[in-house]
C-alpha cells in the first residue's frame, strides 16, 4: 500500500544492514512540515511585550542575530544527524555515541512532558471555540467570556466585562481582562472549577477531559499511518492557521493607530541596552523555545528524508521562514495594540502581557470587532499548536519504532503502537481534567521553563560538536550532498557549535538562580510537597543524561561481551562513533585470487591444486 512502501534507496552511513524505513512523500511534505513547527505560539504570546520592554527594534535585531547564529546552525546540526543516520533522537545519538544515549532519551522525556501541558492550554482553547459556536446554535448574542449580563451561567460573582477598562490610577489604565472579577476569568472558572489546593483533585471536569480525548483522538489519526499521512495533515492545518493569521493580520492593520503605535516602539528603541545581558539571555531563550531546537523534532523529520537531500538550503530557508511569521505575528498584535490604545487612551504597556494572560487579552481586544475575529483568532491559535503537538508525537512514535525493530514500522504494528502512544501521552493529562488541574498545570509549566530544556540542548550541542567533532559531521555533509558549494556552507556553520555550547548553559544558570518557589500561586503552597513535585518534573528529563553516560561506561569496564575484548578496547567502542564512511576505499586490501572459489567464472579443484596460483588483475 501507498503507506508501506520500503526506502532501499536511501542508504545509510550506518554499520547496520539497511532496514525498511518510510520516506517522506515528497521534498514539499518534509518543508511544510518543518514550517508548521516553526508557527511557534510562543513569540505569538511573547514577542510584542519583549520587544517593547527591552529597546524596542534593538531587540529585534538581537533575536534575528541570535536565530542566525545560534538557531540555524543548530538546525544544520540536528538535520546532519537525522540525515545521516535515518534515526529518530536516541538511536540518532546512539550511533553518534553509545554513551551519549540519554540525550535523545532526554529528549523525548521532555517532549512527552511538554506534549501534556500542551494539550491542557489546546483544550482550554478547543473549550472557547466549542462555546464559540455554541452562542450562534443557541441563538445568544455575544460571547460568554466577553459579556456578563448575556451569560448569567458562567457568572459566579460580580462581574465586569473583559474589554471593559479598570482604572488603577488616574494615570494608568488597563483593560480589566486578567482580575478575577472579569468575564474571562470567571469563564475560565466555571469551565475549570479550581480547587483550594493543587492536593485536592476531587472530581473530573468532563468537558475539558473530553475535550483533551478528542486532541489525542485527532493525533492518533494523523499520525498512525506514519510520516506519509502526517506530512498531508500538517500541510493542511497550516494553510489553514497561515490564511487565517493573513486575514487577521490584514483586518488588524486597517483599524488605525498603526503610525502611533509604530512610533512608540521606534522610541523605545534603545541600542545601548544590546550591553546588557539580560536582554540577550532573554532573546537566546525566546529564541530557543520559538524554533524548537532542542526537542530532536528536527532530527526526526530529516531521519525521513533521503541522504542526498540538500538540509543546508532547508536550514536557511527555514531560518528566514521564521524570521518572517515571527514579524506577521508580532506585527498583528501590535497593530491591534495601537488601535485599542488610540480608541481607549491606554498606554500600550498595559495592553500586553506574556504568555497565557497574553491570550486572554488577545480575547478581550477582539471585543471592540465584531463576532468573527473571535473565531479567527481562535482558529489560529488551535490550528498552529495542533501542528506542533502532531510533529513532537511523531519524535515521540518514530523512537518506540526504531527501538522495537523494523517490523514496527508497517501499518498494524505502527497502529498499535501509535496508540499506546496517544493512549500513554493523554493519560499524563487526566490530572488536569480535575479540580487541581490549573495548579498542577502551572506547577508544570512554570517549573520546566526554568532550567531544562537549556541543559538537554546544551548537552547536545556539546556532545556533538566536541566529543563526535562539528568537523567530522561536516565530513559527512560533503559525503552526503551532491552541492559542494551548499555543503562547504554547511561545514561552515557547524564550526559554530563549538562555541554554542555555552549560550544556553548561560540561560539555564541565569534562570536557575532566579528561581523563586514564592512566586507561585497560594493553592500550590497549600501542599507541603510541592516544591519537591516541581524540581521532580524539571530533573527527571535530564537523568537519562549522566545516567547512560556512566552506565555504559561500568557496563564496558564490567562485562566482557561474546568478544572477550580487553577493557580499554571496550571503553574505546562505547567512545567511537558506529558510523562508518562507505565512500573511502580501503587501500590495504589484498587482491583477490583469480583461481579461488569467489574468482569469476573459476572452480577450484581441491584434487588438483596449483603450485604458483596466479593473480586476478
Amino acid at each position: 500500500m501507498w503507506f508501506e512502501e520500503s526506502s532501499w534507496s536511501n542508504l545509510r552511513l550506518t554499520d547496520l544492514v539497511e532496514e525498511w524505513r518510510d520516506l517522506w512523500p515528497s521534498k514539499i511534505e518534509f518543508i511544510v512540515s518543518a514550517m508548521a513547527y516553526l508557527f511557534a505560539m510562543t513569540n505569538f504570546l511573547n514577542l510584542p511585550k519583549l520587544i517593547l520592554e527591552n529597546g524596542g527594534v534593538a531587540f529585534a535585531a538581537a533575536y534575528a542575530i541570535v536565530v542566525g547564529v545560534l538557531c540555524m546552525p543548530t538546525m544544520v546540526m540536528e538535520m546532519s544527524i537525522g540525515q545521516v543516520t535515518g534515526r529518530a533522537p536516541v538511536l540518532a545519538f546512539y550511533h553518534l555515541f553509545p554513551v551519549f544515549r540519554g540525550i535523545g532519551v532526554s529528549q523525548i522525556l521532555f517532549t512527552m512532558v511538554v506534549l501534556a501541558c500542551m494539550t491542557k492550554f489546546l483544550s482550554t482553547l478547543c473549550l472557547f471555540l466549542y462555546y464559540y459556536f455554541w452562542t450562534f446554535h443557541a441563538g445568544r448574542s455575544g460571547l460568554p467570556w466577553l459579556n456578563c449580563k448575556a451569560f448569567p451561567e458562567f457568572v459566579s460573582q460580580p462581574c465586569r466585562e473583559a474589554g471593559s477598562i479598570t482604572n488603577i490610577t488616574q494615570i494608568n489604565n488597563r483593560l480589566n481582562t486578567i482580575q478575577a472579577e472579569s468575564s474571562m476569568m470567571q469563564f475560565l472558572t466555571t469551565l475549570e472549577r479550581p480547587s483550594e489546593s493543587i492536593a485536592d483533585f476531587k472530581d473530573f471536569q468532563y468537558p475539558i477531559l473530553i475535550a483533551q480525548g478528542a486532541i489525542w483522538i485527532a493525533i492518533f489519526v494523523a499520525i498512525c499511518f506514519g510520516v506519509r499521512f502526517v506530512g498531508k495533515t500538517v500541510a493542511f492545518v497550516l494553510m489553514l492557521a497561515f490564511s487565517s493569521l493573513l486575514v487577521f493580520f490584514l483586518r488588524s492593520a486597517t483599524l488605525g493607530g498603526v503610525t502611533e503605535i509604530l512610533e512608540i516602539y521606534w522610541k523605545a528603541t534603545d541600542w545601548e541596552k544590546l550591553a546588557d545581558y539580560q536582554v540577550w539571555r532573554l532573546a537566546i531563550e525566546q529564541a530557543i523555545l520559538g524554533t524548537g531546537i532542542g526537542y530532536g523534532a528536527f532530527i526526526t523529520m530529516s531521519s525521513y528524508m533521503k541522504r542526498s537531500n540538500n538540509l543546508v538550503c532547508d536550514s536557511i530557508f527555514l531560518s528566514v521562514w521564521h524570521l518572517i511569521i515571527s514579524f506577521v505575528q508580532t506585527m498583528s498584535i501590535i497593530c491591534i495594540v495601537g488601535y485599542l490604545s488610540m480608541k481607549l487612551g491606554i498606554h500600550p504597556t498595559e495592553l500586553l502581557e506574556t504568555g497565557e494572560d497574553q491570550m486572554w487579552y488577545m480575547l478581550a481586544y477582539v471585543s471592540y470587532l465584531p463576532k468573527l475575529w473571535s473565531g479567527v483568532l481562535l482558529t489560529i491559535c488551535i490550528c498552529t499548536m495542533f501542528s506542533v503537538i502532531t510533529i513532537l508525537a511523531l519524535s515521540v512514535l518514530s523512537t518506540f519504532e526504531d527501538a522495537f525493530g523494523e517490523n514496527w514500522s508497517k501499518c498494524c504494528r505502527r497502529f498499535f503502537l501509535a496508540l499506546f502512544v496517544c493512549l500513554f501521552c493523554f493519560g499524563l493529562t487526566v490530572y488536569f481534567a480535575t479540580n487541581a488541574g490549573r495548579h498542577a498545570y502551572e506547577l508544570a509549566t512554570r517549573s520546566i521553563k526554568y532550567c531544562t530544556i537549556y541543559f538537554i540542548l546544551t548537552a547536545e550541542l556539546f556532545a556533538t560538536a566536541w566529543f563526535y567533532c562539528a568537523h567530522k559531521l561536516g565530513k559527512d555533509l560533503h559525503n552526503m550532498m551532491r552541492s559542494r558549494c551548499c555543503s562547504c556552507f554547511g561545514h561552515f556553520f557547524l564550526y559554530f557549535t563549538y562555541l554554542l555550547p555555552i549560550l544556553p548553559a548561560g540561560v539555564a544558570f541565569l534562570n536557575a538562580l532566579d528561581y523563586k518557589f514564592s512566586s507561585f500561586s497560594a493553592p500550590i503552597h497549600e501542599w507541603k510537597y510541592s516544591e519537591y513535585v516541581g524540581i521532580a518534573i524539571a530533573m527527571v528529563p535530564l537523568i537519562p543524561i549522566p545516567l547512560y553516560f556512566f552506565m555504559t561506561i561500568l557496563c564496558a569496564c564490567c562485562c566482557k561481551g561474546k568478544d572477550h575484548a580487553k577493557t580499554c578496547k571496550r571503553i574505546r567502542t562505547v567512545f567511537a562513533a558506529r558510523l562508518q564512511n562507505h565512500h573511502h576505499r580501503d587501500e590495504k586490501a589484498q587482491p583477490i585470487p583469480r583461481y579461488t572459489s569467489n574468482a569469476p567464472g573459476y572452480l577450484l579443484l581441491p584434487q588438483a591444486p596449483l603450485a604458483e596460483p596466479e593473480i586476478y588483475a
